[in-house]
C-alpha cells in the first residue's frame, strides 16, 4: 500500500468518524429533549387530573379556599396552579403563576371548556395542562397546570458534555483502531507486494498464504496466476527449444528480423555463413552484415525475391526473403550453394574435357574411314598407316571410356574392394616389372628399394593400378636417360609410398589441381604420349577409399616426388607377390 493510499484511507475514516459521531451526538439530544418533555408532559396530565379531583372535592371553593387549595397543590406537584371559574374569572393561584388576562383565549383552556378533555399547549419554555372541573354544586370552571422547562437546562447540559465526552473518546478510540488497523492493513499489502515482486524477478516461487482474509484471497489467486505462467513459461520453453533444434538441424541459414529489421532469431548455419563471430540478436541487421546484396533483400521483404551473393570468405550464398503473415517483419533464408556452384563448374568443365578428349580420336578414325573408302584401300603403304591410326585412337577411347567407367563407379561407391594384407616390396615388384619395357624404351632407370616386412592394408589389384600410374607418369614425363626412384617407408600406423624423378618437375601453380579430372600440366605432351588425363583422379579415388591419402611435393634438387600413404596390415603374414 503506497503512502497516499494510506493517507486517503486514514483521512476518510477520520472524516467518517467525526461525521459519525455529530449525527448520533445531534440525534441523541433531539431524542433525550423529546423523552423529557414528553415524560414532563405526562407528569402534568396526571397532576392536573389528581387536582381537579381536588378542586370538585374541596368543601368551599371561595377565593381564599381557592387559593390556599392552589397553594397546597403547587405544593403537592411541583407544578404552577391556577383556579379558573367557567367564565374565566380567577378563583385562586399559586404563588409564581403567571396568570392570563385572556383565559378563555388560550388553546389548551378551549381544548379544556370546549371538548371537555385535558388540553395541552406549549410557549414561553413552557408545558401548560389544562384541565376542567366540576362540583356537585353545578359550578364549573377550569383548572391549569403549568412548568417551565427551563429548569432542565443545567441537567440539558450536562447532558450535553457527557455526550461531547463520550464522542471526543468515540472518535479517539476509533482513530487509534483505524489507525491499527490501517498499519496492519499496509504492512500485510506491502508483505504481499514485496513478496509479489521476488516472485516477480524469480527471487521466489510462491506468495506464502498465512491469514484466510481478503488478502490470503488475493495471495491464492497470485498464486493461481503464478502457476498459470509456469505452464505457459514451460510450453513456450518447449516451443522454444524444438524451434532452437530445428533450427540448428536444418542446413540453411535463417534470420527472423523484426519491422525495424532488428535480429530475432539466428541459427548456427547462418552466422557460419555470414562469418559473424557471435548471434547478435536485438541488434541492427545491417550494422552486422555488410552485403549489399542482402541488405537491399531485407528492404523490400514485400517483393519476395532470390539473390546470390558471395561471403567476405568466398562463399557463394543464395538468399530469399519471406514476409511473416502477420506483416511486422520478415524471415532470410540462406543456403551455401557454393558446392553446387563448384560441381555445376567441374560438370561443365568435365563435359568439356570429354567432348573434346572423344573428339579427336573419333575425328582422326572417321577422316582415316573416310580416306579408305575413298579408294586409299587399294594402296597398301597408305591403307596401313591409315588402319594404324585407326587402331591406335580405337585403343585410346577404349582407354579414355574405361578410365570413365572406373571413375564413375569410384565416385558412386560402386567400386569393389577386398582389402587384405599385401607386401610392399611384391607390389612395387610386380609394377615396376609391367612397365620395364616402356621404360627401357625411353631411356628411363627405374630403381625400387623396399623393405622387405613393409605390409600394407589394400586391395592388391587397386594397389598395383595406383603404382602403375605413378611409375608410369613418373617414366613418360622424365628426360631421356631420367631416373626414377620407389621407396617405402613406416609412418606410425601408415606406410607411406614415395616415386621420385628427376624430371622437369610440376610448378607449384598445377599442384593442387593435379589430381583433378582431365587436368593436364603440359596438355601437348600429354595428348603426344597418349594420356587421358584420368589416371591421377582414379589414383586419388583409390587410395581414399583404401583408406589413405595421395599427395605431391617437390623433389629436390630437381624433379617430383608422388607419395602414396596406406594403412600398415594388422596381419603377421603377407604374400610375396599380390593376386592380380
Amino acid at each position: 500500500m503506497t503512502r497516499g493510499v494510506r493517507t486517503r484511507l486514514f483521512a476518510a475514516s477520520i472524516a467518517l468518524i467525526l461525521v459519525v459521531g455529530l449525527v448520533s451526538t445531534l440525534l441523541l439530544r433531539r431524542e433525550v429533549a423529546t423523552t423529557v418533555d414528553a415524560r414532563l408532559e405526562s407528569e402534568l396530565i396526571r397532576a392536573a387530573r389528581v387536582a381537579r379531583l381536588a378542586v370538585e372535592s374541596a368543601p368551599h371553593l371561595d377565593d381564599d379556599a381557592a387559593g390556599v387549595l392552589a397553594e397546597q397543590l403547587a405544593t403537592a406537584t411541583g407544578a404552577r396552579v391556577e383556579v379558573f371559574a367557567s367564565d374565566g374569572a380567577p378563583l385562586g393561584t399559586s404563588a409564581g403563576a403567571q396568570g392570563a388576562h385572556d383565559v378563555l383565549g388560550q388553546p389548551e383552556v378551549r381544548t379544556a371548556l370546549g371538548e371537555g378533555t385535558v388540553g395541552v399547549a406549549r410557549r414561553g419554555g413552557r408545558v401548560v395542562v389544562a384541565t376542567p372541573w366540576v362540583r356537585a354544586d353545578g359550578r364549573r370552571g377550569v383548572l391549569r397546570l403549568a412548568e417551565t422547562t427551563l429548569d432542565l437546562q443545567p441537567a440539558y447540559q450536562r447532558l450535553h458534555f457527557l455526550i461531547a465526552i463520550a464522542a471526543v473518546v468515540g472518535v479517539v478510540v476509533a482513530l487509534l483502531m483505524t489507525l491499527l488497523a490501517s498499519w496492519l492493513m499496509d504492512r500485510a499489502v506491502r508483505d504481499l507486494s514485496a513478496r509479489t515482486r521476488d516472485m516477480a524477478m524469480g527471487r521466489s516461487r510462491r506468495v506464502p498464504i498465512v491469514d484466510g482474509d481478503d488478502l490470503g484471497d488475493v495471495g491464492i489467486w497470485i498464486n493461481h496466476l503464478a502457476d498459470d505462467l509456469d505452464r505457459g513459461a514451460a510450453a513456450l520453453d518447449h516451443e522454444r527449444a524444438i524451434l532452437s533444434s530445428v533450427l540448428d538441424g536444418v542446413s540453411h541459414g535463417v534470420i527472423g528480423l523484426d519491422a525495424d529489421r532488428r535480429i530475432t532469431v539466428m541459427n548456427e548455419a547462418a552466422r557460419e555463413l555470414l562469418e559473424l563471430p557471435t548471434v547478435p540478436v536485438g541488434e541492427a541487421f545491417i550494422d552486422h552484415v555488410r552485403l549489399p546484396g542482402l541488405v537491399d533483400l531485407v528492404r523490400r521483404p514485400d517483393r519476395p525475391t532470390a539473390v546470390e551473393v558471395q561471403s567476405p570468405g568466398g562463399a557463394r550464398i543464395t538468399a530469399r526473403v519471406v514476409p511473416l503473415p502477420t506483416g511486422r517483419g520478415c524471415l532470410l533464408l540462406l543456403e551455401d550453394v557454393t558446392a553446387v556452384r563448384r560441381l555445376e563448374t567441374i560438370r561443365s568443365d568435365f563435359v568439356a574435357n570429354v567432348s573434346h578428349e572423344l573428339r579427336t580420336p573419333v575425328s582422326i578414325i572417321r577422316a582415316n574411314a573416310e580416306t579408305l573408302i575413298s579408294g586409299a584401300k587399294d594402296d597398301p603403304r597408305i591403307a596401313d598407316r591409315l588402319i594404324d591410326g585407326m587402331h591406335r585412337n580405337a585403343e585410346r577411347l577404349t582407354r579414355i571410356l574405361a578410365d570413365l567407367l572406373d571413375l564413375s563407379r569410384l565416385e558412386a561407391g560402386q567400386y569393389g574392394l577386398e582389402l587384405a594384407a599385401v607386401s610392399a616390396r611384391a607390389a612395387v615388384t610386380q609394377a615396376t616389372a609391367s612397365l620395364a619395357d616402356g621404360a627401357a624404351a625411353r631411356g628411363v632407370t627405374v630403381t625400387a628399394d623396399i623393405a622387405p616386412d613393409l605390409q600394407v592394408q589394400a586391395d592388391p589389384i587397386a594397389l598395383d593400378q595406383v603404382l602403375v600410374n605413378l611409375i608410369d607418369n613418373a617414366t613418360k614425363y622424365n628426360d631421356k636417360g631420367g631416373h626414377v626412384w620407389v621407396e617405402a617407408e613406416r609412418r606410425g600406423p601408415r606406410i607411406r609410398l614415395m616415386i621420385s624423378d628427376d624430371g622437369p618437375g610440376v610448378a607449384p601453380r598445377h599442384r593442387e589441381r593435379i589430381f583433378e579430372r582431365f587436368y593436364r600440366v603440359d596438355p601437348g605432351r600429354s595428348r603426344e604420349i597418349g594420356g587421358t588425363g584420368l589416371g591421377l583422379s582414379i589414383v586419388k579415388h583409390l587410395v581414399e577409399n583404401m583408406g589413405g591419402e595421395v599427395g605431391v611435393e617437390p623433389n629436390e634438387p630437381r624433379g617430383t616426388t608422388f607419395w602414396v600413404e596406406i594403412p600398415a596390415a594388422t596381419t603377421a603374414h603377407a604374400e610375396d607377390s599380390p593376386a592380380i
